[in-house]
């Protein structure tokens, strides 16, 4: 993992989490590289954590050895749809973590040879005390899951769902859980 480009689609809050769990695990953030169009976000992504920041989505999907998508679900159709070619070239694991979005969709936008694996984190995790439920297909193999698992437990724990139908009973306990208890 240390050797390898991650690149985040979207530098919100859960990126943040993720990135700053990844750096604290030893990834070194010159191996970070973040598409963010926001110039202020893009600036303090890279003053906060030393990663590199683009302004394009291709630039750092052609580059990815592994890239999450960390957009709002409203947009990442359009976004996955773009990055689709240059994602099937390189074929890096992809992971998503957006909420409510089917594998099956996801899949179809990117290509239906890209591993993917469909993540649900929880807002804890900005505190590095989440939890998120994994769900992939047969198609994905051991060590593409374990790298995926890798990542998500930089802010928590991680633990894989057998069935995605397992999904929404996981957001809704991991989701409003903490909210609730609070």
């Amino acid at each position: 993992m240390k050797t390898k480009t991650l690149a985040f689609i979207g530098g919100g809050n859960m990126a943040s989490a993720l990135i700053k769990g990844l750096i604290e695990d030893g990834i070194p953030p010159q191996n970070i590289l973040v598409a963010e169009p926001d110039d202020q976000r893009r600036e303090q992504l890279a003053a906060s954590f030393g990663v590199r920041t683009v302004d394009d989505n291709s630039l750092a999907a052609n580059e990815a050895d592994i890239l999450i998508l960390a957009v709002k679900p409203q947009v990442l159709k359009a976004v996955a749809t773009a990055l689709a070619p240059a994602l099937n070239r390189k074929k890096p694991l992809c992971l998503s973590i957006a909420a409510g979005i089917r594998h099956a969709s996801l899949q179809a936008w990117l290509g239906e040879d890209i591993p993917l694996v469909r993540v649900m984190p929880n807002t804890p995790a900005m505190l590095g005390a989440g939890a998120s439920g994994l769900y992939a297909p047969a198609s994905v193999g051991d060590d593409q899951r374990s790298e995926a698992e890798h990542i998500m437990r930089a802010t928590g724990i991680a633990v894989w769902l057998d069935d995605e139908s397992q999904m929404d009973a996981l957001t809704a306990v991991s989701g409003s859980g903490p909210a609730y208890f609070f």
